[in-house]
């Protein structure tokens, strides 16, 4: 009768903290409009201004932002720049370049914010303010999101945008586990 009484509060405590772990944030709780200029906002910005306006494809590698300095900072702590983040994404001031490095700075957010930060993109996605190009890089596991394949949170969000952004292929290998174990040979 005594192990009754640990057991339930055990598995309350436990089934709390599953329910925390596996629930998304909301990023729909950031400050709407574009607001004022954030750090990550100016370092974008002064990023793509520093590189001659040049469009990502053209560099010769996308992921360039992460290796400077303040890239690194920003994107080994990018839960405090979530909602500027979103902020980015969905404003037409910035270019689709822009919005590819501010989606490469947030490839460690925590898992919630990161199902959060899916979640927005879909929807930007789908009112035509980030194009497939910015999807793809929200989508294809990299960072955290590669450590959580076999979350039933993620593999939700993963099913509903990556049959529009990547091959059938591809999303059969991540589904599976196998590019779990090829990543480290990826890179970004």
């Amino acid at each position: 009768m005594k192990r009754l009484f640990w057991i339930l509060p055990v598995l309350a405590l436990a089934l709390i903290a599953a329910w925390r772990f596996w629930s998304p944030a909301d990023l729909t709780a950031c400050p709407a409009g574009d607001g004022a200029p954030g750090p990550l906002s100016a370092f974008v910005h002064g990023y793509f201004e520093r590189n001659g306006r040049v469009d990502w494809r053209e560099l010769d590698n996308r992921f360039d932002v992460l290796s400077t300095p303040q890239g690194r900072t920003i994107a080994d702590q990018p839960q405090a720049y979530a909602c500027e983040a979103v902020q980015i994404l969905q404003s037409p001031a910035f270019s689709q370049s822009e919005k590819v490095y501010t989606a490469a700075l947030m490839f460690r957010l925590p898992i919630g914010q990161y199902l959060g930060f899916m979640d927005r993109s879909h929807q930007l996605y789908e009112q035509a303010s980030i194009d497939r190009e910015v999807l793809t890089l929200v989508v294809h596991p990299r960072g955290t999101a590669v450590d959580y394949w076999w979350l039933p949170a993620w593999r939700e969000r993963f099913n509903r945008d990556a049959p529009d952004v990547l091959e059938a292929g591809f999303i059969r290998q991540v589904l599976s586990g196998r590019y779990w174990f090829d990543y480290p040979g990826n890179g970004f």
